[in-house]
């Protein structure tokens, strides 16, 4: 019975000839090769206890257990779930494990790890090949069953390896930011296919809905919002939202009074100080709150319209944009690069949809 081979017995040493003792060690040679050289089903707990009961040995578990698991551990390796064994399943387990004598602890801890991996590669090869889950589970029980697994184990790993293969989805779609209409439509259908409902916490569902608003803005129509304010001639707005802004102002942070100074002895402890002090201006670019308003997002411009006065940026004045979670700064080819900064962060939003519009008018 493979995966045993037919091994020598250790001949007796000086000593061991001269008391005329047998080598214990050959009673695992002898267990071994009885496992070798016939089947399962032609081997019985007695014949170990007879070989055990030859070689002086009260309790074969004691001296040599870890040998012992180790046999029970390679038959298991070999025979279980092998489509080409006989002895592949949980009742053969249970066989070699009288044979041996191991103990229900240890036919646990060796045998139940095992079949659980057997179980859950098969079920996830299954379906992570075929992706259908009601036509393939008749298959399911019966491996179960042979496997000696309860029906809520088998259960519990059915659920495991369905949710797993809907996350790996999830992440894949996940992974440019981006989620276009036919990514959706086959993610609802792996869903349904594998009888899976997806539970979404409040923040994955707002980042889906994100991506999928950023794919539409980037490949699809952008949206058409009303407006407040005139446009003009087949001017359409795109985005629009209540924005501060900004802009670098050059501040005075700081003097330093620096030059050469002397002192003249009046009296015993009196000096007076005379010298030639000039101030120095330290100063720095600060982002400065210049005005408060709303930004319009059109197929022709970028328009600010704010409390204080307005601003028009032509997008062929546009070199560069620098993102932000709650806005974006615009990088003209002349003058100070405006930052505006939205009430609330939609950022990515503004930037894909003026990202867009240059693209179209390139």
């Amino acid at each position: 019975m493979k995966p045993f081979i037919t091994k020598n017995r250790v001949e007796p040493n000086g000593i061991d000839k001269l008391l005329k003792r047998i080598p214990r060690e050959n009673f695992l040679i002898e267990v071994n090769n009885l496992l070798a050289n016939r089947s399962l089903d032609e081997i019985t707990p007695g014949q170990i206890i007879a070989l055990a009961e030859q070689y002086k040995i009260k309790n074969p578990l004691d001296m040599f257990g870890n040998e012992l698991v180790q046999l029970f551990r390679d038959f298991l390796n070999e025979h279980l779930n092998n489509q080409l064994s006989s002895t592949n399943d949980f009742q053969s387990a249970k066989k070699i494990q009288g044979v041996l004598g191991i103990s229900d602890l240890v036919f646990e801890k060796e045998y139940r790890q095992q079949a659980l991996e057997i179980f859950k590669k098969q079920v996830s090869d299954t379906l992570n090949r075929t992706k259908k889950y009601n036509e393939n589970e008749p298959q399911f029980e019966p491996l179960g069953k042979k496997l000696g697994l309860t029906t809520n184990k088998q259960e519990q790993i059915l659920n495991e390896v369905r949710q797993s293969i809907v996350q790996q989805s999830i992440n894949k779609m996940l992974d440019d930011a981006r989620i276009s209409p036919q990514e959706k439509e086959a993610f609802d259908q792996l869903c349904k296919d594998l009888d899976v409902t997806p539970n979404f916490d409040s923040e994955s569902k707002k980042a889906l809905e994100n991506y999928s608003n950023l794919w539409q803005i980037e490949n699809g129509e952008l949206p058409v919002y009303e407006t407040d304010i005139f446009l003009q001639k087949n001017e359409t707005c795109h985005y629009q939202g209540s924005v501060k802004l900004y802009e670098l102002r050059t501040k005075t942070v700081n003097y330093q009074y620096r030059g050469s100074v002397a002192k003249l002895r009046i009296t015993k402890s009196w000096y007076y100080r005379v010298g030639n002090i000039k101030p120095t201006r330290e100063t720095q670019d600060i982002m400065t709150l210049i005005d408060s308003g709303t930004l319009y997002v059109t197929n022709k411009r970028i328009l600010f319209n704010g409390s204080k006065g307005n601003k028009v940026i032509k997008y062929s004045q546009i070199v560069d944009l620098t993102p932000y979670t709650d806005g974006v700064q615009i990088i003209k080819d002349t003058g100070k690069p405006p930052l505006f900064q939205l009430s609330y962060s939609d950022g990515e939003t503004l930037c894909a949809t003026i990202g867009r519009l240059i693209t179209d008018q390139q």
